[in-house]
């Protein structure tokens, strides 16, 4: 029976870290499985078809249970005839059928987003359970869980699963500290998106020099989020000063190139990073050598972009991590486990918290996001020699991910 393999945990690609997520998992396994076929649940089927065309990659609208009776009247419905709905039934029926269920998403698994996210991303993985579907949770960053509530939901679906890969040690330490999940179950190894492609060289020096003011100066990246603030409940006018601050110092100082990344840009304006880059734009009276990177590039494009600059600050995870995974010497803001889990990893703790980390409450307060990218910018060359010692550990870590994916499926299917 040919492989069908259904990913799960996708909002939509209009987040360029998700793209990334699921185009290094299909090139990945296609390398072990050539023949295997593809089903991804997500919340913009029709938009994301077009961001990752390919031959036997399906994309799917998530009708999965909870997701879809929201409110309250569909509720209602699906607990009195739960199967009258066709939509959920066909999406069910499409994870009862797979030969694996694999859960991306990169962090959707903690209470960060709130209780009724993270059911929906678990809802899909109880389906495959119950059908004796393999389940394997793919390089993710887990938790921390703020509830019981919470804990427990997870730990249901996680008990069952055939395989946990989680990418970065202080998720490997919670998971079986904290969570007491077996090490036999819990596998450390490194994001998908270190091994994510480029476009043709050529084309890639193209994009770059289109978006690069001056060939005689560095140019220096920023992928700032419109949703950080948001998610945090902070403060967005100072957000937005820190980054006129760190932007002001980059021309005004140091003369150099900037191009903003967009990297998420979703249909609400509350999480379109777009909405962010052009008031920096506007409230700088439109610097030329300022420039937005604002077209429908897909992550391979942004990555090549990103790949080329002297240096960059982001906000966004899978920003930070094509500068990273490129050697580019990277700030991050963060606001999660994640961001300092995956620096920790490849700079050591030392100089994640010296420099290249800043924690979002901390970025927030009048001169210290600044302070700390001129601090970063000042250590860009150890940031660099680091990236070059630990790199081709965490791209061995991120394929030997997919090393056990293929042997988790093996497994349960003898």
């Amino acid at each position: 029976m040919p492989t069908h393999i259904v990913i799960t945990g996708i909002t939509s690609f209009r987040n360029h870290g998700v793209e990334a997520l699921v185009g290094s998992t299909i090139s990945e396994v296609r390398k072990r499985l050539p023949e295997a076929t593809f089903t991804v649940l997500d919340r913009f089927p029709d938009y994301d078809v077009h961001q990752l065309r390919g031959d036997h990659v399906t994309f799917r609208q998530d009708y999965t249970i909870r997701r879809l009776y929201a409110g309250k009247l569909r509720s209602i419905l699906s607990r009195l005839v739960p199967a009258t709905d066709r939509l959920a039934v066909a999406a069910a029926n499409v994870i009862r059928s797979a030969s694996a269920v694999v859960a991306s998403g990169g962090d959707v698994f903690c209470s960060e987003y709130g209780h009724r996210s993270l059911l929906s991303h678990l809802q899909p993985l109880e389906i495959a359970c119950k059908a004796g579907v393999p389940v394997i949770l793919h390089a993710q960053s887990i938790g921390p869980f703020t509830n019981e509530e919470d804990r427990s939901a997870f730990l249901r679906i996680a008990r069952q699963a055939a395989a946990i890969t989680v990418r970065e040690a202080a998720s490997y330490k919670y998971v079986t500290g904290d969570l007491q999940l077996g090490e036999d179950l819990c596998h450390l190894v490194a994001d998908p998106a270190f091994l994510l492609g480029q476009p043709d060289p050529e084309e890639g020096e193209l994009l770059f020099r289109h978006h690069r003011a001056r060939e005689d100066r560095p140019t220096v990246a920023l992928s700032s989020s419109e949703a950080i603030c948001h998610w945090k409940n902070s403060d967005g006018t100072g957000h937005l000063d820190t980054w006129l601050e760190i932007v002001s110092w980059l021309r005004n100082d140091l003369k150099v190139n900037v191009i903003l990344i967009p990297h998420v840009q979703e249909i609400s304006p509350l999480n379109d990073d777009r909405v962010l880059a052009t008031e920096i734009q506007r409230r700088l009276g439109y610097d030329d050598g300022v420039r937005l990177a604002g077209g429908n590039f897909s992550a391979e494009e942004f990555k090549a972009i990103i790949s080329r600059c002297d240096f960059l600050v982001a906000e966004r995870m899978h920003a930070a991590i094509a500068g990273l995974s490129t050697g580019v010497p990277t700030m991050v803001v963060g606001y999660s486990i994640k961001a300092k889990g995956i620096l920790s990893d490849l700079l050591g703790p030392e100089l994640t918290e010296s420099c290249a980390l800043i924690p979002l409450e901390d970025f927030l307060k009048p001169g210290a996001g600044a302070a700390r990218a001129k601090e970063a910018w000042a250590n860009r060359d150890t940031l660099s020699a680091r990236l070059r010692e630990s790199l081709p550990a965490a791209r061995e870590r991120a394929t030997e991910a997919f090393n056990i994916l293929q042997r988790a499926m093996n497994t349960k299917q003898d």
